[in-house]
């Protein structure tokens, strides 16, 4: 690693971080462009931004700190709803399109260029590399990966073009790695890597854990997230009904909102245990790590996932964490000993596993102890950057 974060000065590059939203907005793929965005800077790097917008001509359309945002329309020649039309308009402004691309490349005179989340439109960045001829990175975060059988066959083959034009591939989890070359059965992808996100640690040192809401129980559960099917809050509540029925009445905070909201209201009031479910609704991210600091366990029991930052911030907060057995949890929480997973959709392995981490105070410090010291150690940001900017070397060795 001190290999790696020693970078000489010589070394310093312009780097662009390309993203389908504005950094401005709150969420996982906005923070993981500010973090890294920061990092980079802070080890002497130039970093630009660009965005997917709206705007036909490419301009700045905000900035991040001091950190230049850039944003363009990136036209798709897919359309479910205007089929023809889209195809037309692509092809009148592809060439418009690749031509400020690459005039925006050379002007910034860009070293590498790192996607976060791939869509289709963003191909024009694999036919742009190989008129720039620098390094191109294309990270999967979840959603990007997990939807792509769902993509039509030529979003598909839009995708396909950019990671074979990539220099490296490179996942959040093994798992979304593994659906990406499933979906794309036989793909040539130069390079890939694992390199998860990390957990802002600073920001959590410097919340106070003892600010919440006091209408809060006194002990709860906490779970956070969009609330949505996937999320699998709803089993959550059912597991919540089970240990009741067992004698253990468990208190649940939701901190999110989404159109699951009014189901899970609805269902909370079905079983009987309205009064132990509450629903926040959306929360800051400083609120959100008060909760967890203040909280006895964490529990997430999503359907699918890529590689949840949550688990890893609660972690850091120095909670315990029971989560379900998907997609890249596994490389996050290690059973029984920085955490516990349970079956997905298993509502009574859930139950069973709640009560068990609620009833047994011993085991709850043991596992966010250990939990805490592999979060500090594995998913600091500065950690994390190093290894982008270590593959990014590599790749410029090769070339």
């Amino acid at each position: 690693m001190k290999a790696i974060t020693a970078l000489k000065a010589s070394d310093d590059m312009n780097i662009l971080l390309v993203t389908p939203w504005r950094p401005s907005l709150t969420g996982g793929i906005s923070t993981v462009v500010a973090r890294l965005t920061g990092e980079f800077k802070k080890k002497g790097h130039s970093v630009t931004i660009f965005v997917a917008d709206r705007a036909n001509r490419l301009r700045q359309i905000e900035a991040l700190n001091d950190t230049p945002v850039y944003g363009m329309y990136l036209r798709s020649p897919v359309s479910a709803d205007h089929p023809i039309r889209a195809v037309i308009m692509h092809y009148l402004w592809f060439p418009l399109t690749v031509i400020q691309l690459w005039w925006f490349l050379r002007r910034t005179r860009l070293d590498a260029i790192l996607i976060q989340y791939p869509l289709p439109a963003m191909f024009y960045f694999g036919i742009v590399k190989r008129l720039w001829g620098g390094i191109l990175f294309v990270t999967y975060q979840g959603n990007d990966a997990h939807d792509l059988s769902l993509w039509s066959l030529r979003e598909q083959q839009l995708v396909r073009l950019l990671l074979e034009s990539a220099d490296m591939v490179l996942g959040v989890s093994r798992t979304l790695l593994s659906k990406v070359e499933s979906v794309f059965q036989g793909i040539q992808l130069k390079r890939r890597q694992l390199i998860p996100n990390g957990a802002p640690l600073d920001v959590i040192e410097a919340v106070d854990g003892g600010s919440v809401d006091r209408s809060l129980p006194a002990k709860y559960l906490l779970t956070a997230g969009h609330l949505i099917h996937r999320k699998g809050i709803d089993i959550v509540i059912a597991a919540l009904q089970e240990a009741k029925q067992r004698g253990v009445c468990l208190n649940l905070v939701v901190a999110g909102d989404g159109p699951e909201r009014e189901h899970l209201q609805r269902q909370s009031c079905e079983l009987g245990i309205a009064d132990q479910v509450t629903l926040l609704g959306n929360q800051t991210h400083e609120q959100v790590l008060r909760l967890m600091k203040s909280c006895q366990a964490f529990v997430l029991a999503s359907r699918a996932e890529g590689m949840p930052l949550v688990i890893a911030e609660a972690m850091a907060c120095g909670k315990a964490v029971i989560a379900s057995n998907v997609d890249g949890v596994p490389e996050i929480v290690q059973d029984g000993t920085t955490g516990i997973l349970v079956p997905p959709e298993n509502s009574t392995a859930l139950a069973s596993a709640l009560i068990r981490l609620c009833m047994d105070p011993v085991l709850r410090d043991t596992l966010a102890r250990r939990g805490k010291e592999w979060a500090c150690r594995e998913y600091s940001w500065e950690g994390i950057a190093s290894r982008y900017l270590a593959c990014i070397h590599e790749c410029r060795s090769a070339s």
